[in-house]
């Protein structure tokens, strides 16, 4: 039996692999980041879902892919809380990075990109990554993450430049007002999951001129900071994965596309694709 864990800031999907039933995919209450999360965090998430219970899933393997998983420190924080909930297990810790590579490449080359609540790139030659753009994070990079998106839209929307009736909008849907925002911006934990939570508005209101041209112009910016900085970006697809780039995959697509590049494979969630490729391993 094997356990895939897909943890990313704030969705943490769950794959049990089994040879003798079918897998079995859940998603636990919330994420967890492995360089700022609690030490204690992370076992608790896990520890709180019913069907995670290690009496009844007796894992020989346990594959995590994490956000945050970037230092020797921060796997370490995530291997001592895995093994204290599976003490018998054989513990691999990758960072969320390579499980979308995995996920969507299998042991094939390619440049792959992320655009979740934050966003990150790679190049990946079919085994591990060979190249990474550092993504910096949501204030000084993660261009077209939902945390970017959420950020700029609202910066724009309050200074009025979108129409008025966008505006209106906001206002009906949301109830926010500009201490409100700036409250949970500067004083509230986990900013980037507040602003990230404005991309599903972005999206339904995407027909609009001047928001059509705002998400072209936040991904062109992911693709020329990010994916160009690869020397093989004209050559080798881009696959992507993450709720953001699954739900403006066009503007994502037009702006891969004029900058000489092409779409490959985009997916929401990698975990689907990492059971298949564990269980062929």
């Amino acid at each position: 039996m094997k356990i895939i864990f897909d943890c990313g800031s704030t969705k943490t999907s769950v794959a049990i692999i089994s040879s003798d039933s079918p897998t079995l995919h859940l998603d636990l209450a919330n994420g967890y980041n492995a360089l700022t999360g609690g030490d204690d965090e992370l076992r608790s998430l896990i520890s709180s879902h019913p069907a995670m219970d290690p009496s009844r899933i007796p894992a020989k393997q346990i594959h995590y892919y994490g956000a945050g998983c970037a230092t020797p420190q921060a796997c370490h924080r995530v291997g001592s809380q895995l093994a204290d909930i599976f003490p018998q297990a054989e513990i691999h810790i990758n960072s969320d990075m390579l499980g979308a590579a995995r996920a969507v490449c299998g042991d094939t080359p390619g440049i792959v990109g992320i655009l979740g609540t934050g966003s990150n790139s790679c190049l990946y030659d079919g085994k591990e990554i060979t190249a990474n753009v550092s993504p910096l994070g949501y204030i000084l990079g993660d261009e077209g993450s939902g945390a970017v998106l959420g950020r700029r839209f609202l910066g724009m929307l309050l200074k009025n430049q979108f129409p008025t009736h966008l505006k209106q909008l906001f206002e009906v849907r949301f109830h926010l007002d500009i201490p409100d925002i700036i409250t949970r911006i500067y004083r509230t934990p986990r900013p980037n999951a507040f602003l990230a939570s404005f991309a599903p508005f972005i999206a339904e209101n995407a027909h609009i001129p001047e928001i059509s041209t705002f998400l072209y112009d936040e991904f062109s910016r992911y693709v020329t900071y990010n994916l160009m900085n690869y020397t093989a970006f004209p050559e080798l697809p881009v696959h992507l994965v993450g709720s953001i780039a699954l739900h403006f995959r066009h503007h994502i697509e037009k702006a891969v596309n004029d900058k000489g590049g092409h779409i490959g494979n985009i997916t929401a969630t990698p975990i689907i694709g990492l059971a298949t490729y564990h269980s062929m391993t």
